[in-house]
């Protein structure tokens, strides 16, 4: 059985919790010791503590918030992510007389240009063009893909006509450095390519 290195990002943060209350309660005791006892209003030695035991919360709270929700990921650092291609041949879909195996669209979303409609055997795809874009060109891998790492795909513009859909699936690996971020097994991102043998494959609507 595999260990969740995801636990020990919850161990981790729970241990920061409550050695957050503990500072707390230490700093509190220390000045009412200072007022009650000693009393003085004013301790250079507790004002240091003070400030330094706060600077190690900050530092301890800064990289594990870098870890949890700024960590980028980088699909080809294999310490991190482990990849996997899923390869789909398309549907060829007619209207009007006119055949086309992917549909792009625009999408409601600000944050998303368009989607893109694809179709495969009992199956219907829709892709954020953000995760996905078309090749219909002599290369089989987009321009806007190459930053993704392929595996050779020359092969299949023969065996499936230039027409299928291939995605890269980034899963975060189930490492201790993965689990500080609660992200160990979860997807880190994908990318689809859109294979079709020309433009003319392509149905645009608004």
């Amino acid at each position: 059985m595999n260990l969740n290195w995801n636990l020990l990002g919850f161990l981790i943060w729970l241990l920061f919790v409550i050695a957050v209350g503990a500072l707390i309660v230490n700093i509190r005791h220390r000045h009412l010791k200072m007022v009650v006892v000693q009393r003085q209003h004013h301790s250079w030695l507790n004002l240091s503590l003070d400030f330094g035991l706060s600077g190690i919360m900050l530092l301890v709270f800064g990289g594990l918030f870098y870890l949890t929700f700024l960590q980028p990921v980088t699909v080809t650092n294999s310490q991190q992510v482990k990849l996997s291609y899923k390869l789909r041949p398309l549907v060829m879909q007619t209207e009007n007389a006119q055949g086309f195996y992917v549909e792009a669209h625009e999408a409601s979303d600000k944050s998303i240009i368009k989607y893109y409609t694809y179709w495969t055997r009992g199956a219907k795809y829709n892709v954020p063009g953000n995760n996905a874009s078309i090749s219909d060109g002599k290369q089989p891998i987009s321009l806007n893909a190459k930053n993704y790492p392929w595996p050779d795909v020359t092969h299949y513009d023969q065996k499936y006509q230039s027409a299928y859909a291939l995605t890269l699936v980034a899963h975060y690996r189930n490492n201790w450095r993965n689990g500080l971020g609660f992200r160990a097994g979860t997807v880190a991102t994908d990318y689809t390519v859109i294979r079709v043998p020309s433009s003319t494959f392509t149905k645009i609507t608004k």
